[in-house]
């Protein structure tokens, strides 16, 4: 063992010292890019969940602080059972369960609304491996959804690890993929939160 220690500086923190986030992608990308570039990749950042009776305005909340379009949902055994996203909740999903059940507007929860496990498609992480940002973006197009699952295991060794949103594509690409919106913005999320609010 080489005795020599090295020494390292230390420094006080400045006044304006604060927290750095996530690193926002850089780079340039086109449709030959590797897919995993976009892809949010859950053993590296954990996934923001929520659980299934979570009424749709907290689920709204809980999106904006943590500045994302989508929840992964998980039941009162922690296990996952569907995604729900800004624009399922946005949309006009809650107030037509509302009526159709007879409550009010306030008591629909993500479990009445969110897309749940058995029709989510996923993508197996091998493939996200070789694939291209064109190939996923197909998928996704294919499957008109605005977020494509990444898995790793089989049959009940199944576990998900990533996610692709649609969005990511948008901003990476600098495309309008849809004609119709994709997504909000985390001020309009705010916006209909403090609507809602004031109807319930």
């Amino acid at each position: 063992m080489n005795n020599l220690i090295r020494t390292f500086a230390v420094k006080s923190l400045s006044a304006s010292c604060g927290l750095i986030g996530p690193r926002r992608r850089s780079g340039r990308y086109d449709l030959d890019s590797p897919a995993n570039a976009l892809l949010v990749d859950f053993v590296r950042v954990q996934p923001i969940t929520a659980g299934e009776f979570i009424a749709v305005d907290d689920a709204l909340e809980l999106m904006r602080v943590n500045r994302i379009r989508s929840l992964m949902i998980i039941d009162g055994k922690n296990e996952f059972v569907g995604i729900v996203t800004a624009m399922d909740l946005m949309g006009g999903k809650p107030m037509a369960y509302a009526n159709e059940a007879g409550i009010p507007l306030a008591e629909v929860q993500v479990k009445n609304i969110m897309l749940p496990k058995s029709r989510l498609r996923a993508m197996a992480r091998a493939d996200v491996e070789i694939a291209t940002i064109g190939e996923v973006l197909q998928i996704l197009k294919s499957q008109n959804q605005q977020h494509l699952l990444v898995f790793e295991g089989t049959n009940d060794m199944m576990r998900i690890s990533g996610m692709f949103s649609i969005s990511d594509f948008k901003h990476a690409l600098g495309i309008n993929l849809h004609s119709a919106p994709v997504g909000y913005t985390f001020s309009e999320l705010e916006r209909i939160i403090s609507k809602n609010k004031e109807v319930m």
